[in-house]
């Protein structure tokens, strides 16, 4: 979930960068959401996380937030960079809820527990750029968004290192 607010830890760079005008730093976590509801409404309604293995999507979806965060990094005006932040978001909703099935999955008993814990990685992992943020230099903040985009993907790995949704799957 890095990637969630990974633009938001820059965003006075990328104002900068991108000449935003006052307020226009908002969008930069503003299509983020917009991007998730979107995904979260499609995936839903065309019920991904049922018809596919979770694991395969929430793999599928990290690998999509990662190149959407790496747009970002490396876009030159904001048209780009907040529609791939749309984009993100859209990705990244094929992230958490997949992840929430999985969890479920694998217990019977402790579900709460297995989700509690999986809500509070996910909330470090959204937490992580702001980290990130402060260990480097201001002038190197497209470094923050890359980092974003790599974690992004070592979770794509780890969900294809996973042997299956869960002995408990629904």
């Amino acid at each position: 979930m890095a990637p969630w607010f990974s633009a938001s830890a820059v965003a006075p760079a990328l104002t900068a960068a991108w000449r935003l005008r006052p307020g226009g730093a908002a969008w930069l976590t503003i299509s983020v959401q917009l991007g998730f509801v979107a995904g979260a409404l499609v995936s839903a309604a065309l019920t991904l996380s049922d018809r596919w293995s979770a694991r395969r999507l929430a793999a599928a979806a990290s690998l999509g937030a990662a190149v959407a965060t790496l747009a970002v990094a490396f876009s030159r005006g904001p048209a780009v960079g907040i529609a791939a932040r749309v984009a993100t978001g859209a990705a990244l909703a094929g992230v958490y809820p997949p992840g929430m099935k999985i969890a479920a999955g694998w217990f019977r008993d402790g579900r709460g527990w297995a989700i509690g814990m999986l809500v509070g990685a996910l909330t470090v992992g959204s937490a992580a750029p702001h980290l990130m943020r402060w260990l480097v230099p201001a002038e190197a903040w497209r470094l923050v968004l890359v980092a974003a985009a790599v974690s992004a993907l070592l979770g794509a790995a780890l969900m294809l290192r996973v042997p299956s949704d869960g002995p408990y799957a629904a």
